[in-house]
């Protein structure tokens, strides 16, 4: 037996504009729920958007496993008449049937109505009344990624419009990691065109090939390049070892310089206008306690806040050719697909998440969504320049940041943790600049741009990426 599974959206934009998003590149990504596991859900993106027999690969969560086992899932798209509606269909995955119709109308009110109609049957054919037990098992899960894709549609159509200016060309280092993938995919459903930057790959359609390693790269390359956004680097969650040290600030400072060169090579009247580098709260160093961290507070003491000042400072080579430079110092990225959150999530699933080390240090935390918004926002708005702390207005006590996204799953956070256990992972360096480090940052100057956060409080943002809003 097949059952079906209606959801409604209703959007102020006009039917073409919203039927034009679906058909973007980036779609996909910005609608699957971070909730349903790793960062590489979308494993391949539609081969031909959403036309007839265009295909996309995705991994599927097993439930419990914390994204860690997938099930592979082929959907193929079908029936397509723009801009009324559009099908997908599953063809390889766990489920016994599934068919995805998007339908678009014209409310009366003005806007559009974006109804979603599901046709599913959990288990196979020969499975019975066991499909009754299925379904009933899925429809909440159905609620929620629905409600999820629902908020996205709202938010990112909103974020297009306030930036509703000349298409850009963008080119994206990093774009294959946690952050960078969401800012491909949201840049892209605005109708601009993003060119990945690949290490060792060949240049060619979509794609800047370079390596940094070896000092290669093609100035050519970033010919009518109007941004280059630069997220890439080693990754700091590690034991502080001089050679990892040395890693780390090398993928970082040589990789910028790089692209500085390159773009000083260019003809000023060929050369990318902006250029957008990450960096990170780690600049401001470590036992700033409560104090209010701004944009020109000094850089503090420790290994991270060093990287963060020589690597500015190598992104700051390219004002002397006329480019305007952005430093986005980054809070505490949360996703469950990645970063701090998704290595929590198991201990706070399971009750024994609370304080941290005392758990009095503040941590500027970001949900993914604005994280990746407002790095395109800066790319986007022309007399955006220099620092900006990139972090949600409400810093919380690690023991309250705890204690709020345990709730959201109806779970205590009342085990104390002593810093032993991640000295004995980390080494006592490292988990005196990752887990203990106090940062309390004022992102007043990035309010000062216009932009608008998605969630600023604790809770909304986490029951917003955990779908646990109810």
């Amino acid at each position: 037996m097949t059952h079906h599974f209606t959801h409604e959206t209703r959007v102020p934009q006009p039917r073409e504009k919203v039927f034009a998003w679906h058909e973007r590149p980036g779609a996909l990504t910005r609608l699957t729920p971070p909730f349903g596991g790793g960062p590489d859900q979308v494993r391949q993106a539609p081969s031909d958007g959403i036309k007839p027999g265009s295909e996309a690969r995705l991994g599927v969560s097993v439930p419990g496993t914390f994204g860690t086992v997938h099930l592979p899932w082929t959907a193929e798209h079908g029936e397509w008449e723009p801009p009324h509606f559009f099908t997908d269909r599953m063809v390889n995955g766990p489920l016994g049937e599934w068919e995805h119709r998007h339908v678009f109308e014209e409310s009366p009110r003005g806007g559009t109505v974006v109804r979603d109609e599901v046709t599913v049957r959990p288990l196979p054919q020969w499975a019975g009344k066991l499909n009754d037990l299925g379904e009933r098992a899925m429809t909440p899960q159905l609620e929620r990624i629905f409600a999820y894709r629902d908020r996205q549609l709202r938010e990112d159509l909103a974020f297009h419009d306030q930036h509703d200016g000349p298409r850009l060309t963008i080119a994206v280092a990093g774009s294959s990691g946690l952050v960078g993938t969401q800012v491909c995919a949201l840049l892209e459903t605005g109708g601009h065109t993003v060119l990945r930057m690949k290490r060792g790959a060949t240049t060619g359609e979509g794609v800047i090939g370079w390596d940094p390693a070896r000092g290669l790269l093609n100035p050519r390359d970033l010919e009518g390049v109007d941004v280059v956004i630069h997220l890439g680097g080693q990754s700091i969650v590690s034991r502080f070892t001089e050679q990892k040290k040395r890693e780390i600030l090398d993928s970082r400072v040589d990789s910028t310089a790089l692209i500085v060169r390159a773009m000083g090579q260019l003809p000023a009247e060929k050369r990318p206008r902006a250029f957008v580098v990450s960096s990170a709260v780690g600049y401001y160093g470590t036992g700033r306690g409560d104090e209010v961290l701004t944009e020109d507070s000094s850089s503090g003491e420790g290994f991270l806040a060093e990287v963060c000042r020589e690597w500015e400072s190598a992104a700051h080579g390219a004002a002397a050719h006329g480019v305007r430079v952005v430093n986005v110092r980054t809070g505490l990225v949360l996703s469950p697909s990645g970063g701090l959150l998704r290595a929590q999530l198991p201990l706070m699933e399971a009750g024994l998440s609370g304080p941290l080390g005392g758990g009095r240090q503040w941590q500027s935390w970001i949900g993914l969504d604005d994280m990746a918004s407002a790095i395109a926002h800066l790319a986007l708005t022309e007399d955006a320049e220099g620092p900006f702390n990139v972090a949600a207005p409400n810093p919380q006590r690690q023991k309250d940041f705890a204690k709020t996204v345990a709730g959201v799953l109806h779970r205590p956070a009342v085990v104390p943790t002593p810093l032993a256990g991640p000295k004995a992972l980390l080494g006592a360096q490292a988990t005196e600049e990752l887990v203990a480090a106090s940062h309390r940052v004022d992102v007043s100057k990035l309010l000062g741009t216009g932009y608008r956060f998605r969630h600023e409080d604790l809770r909304s943002c986490a029951g917003h990426l955990l779908g646990r809003t109810g």
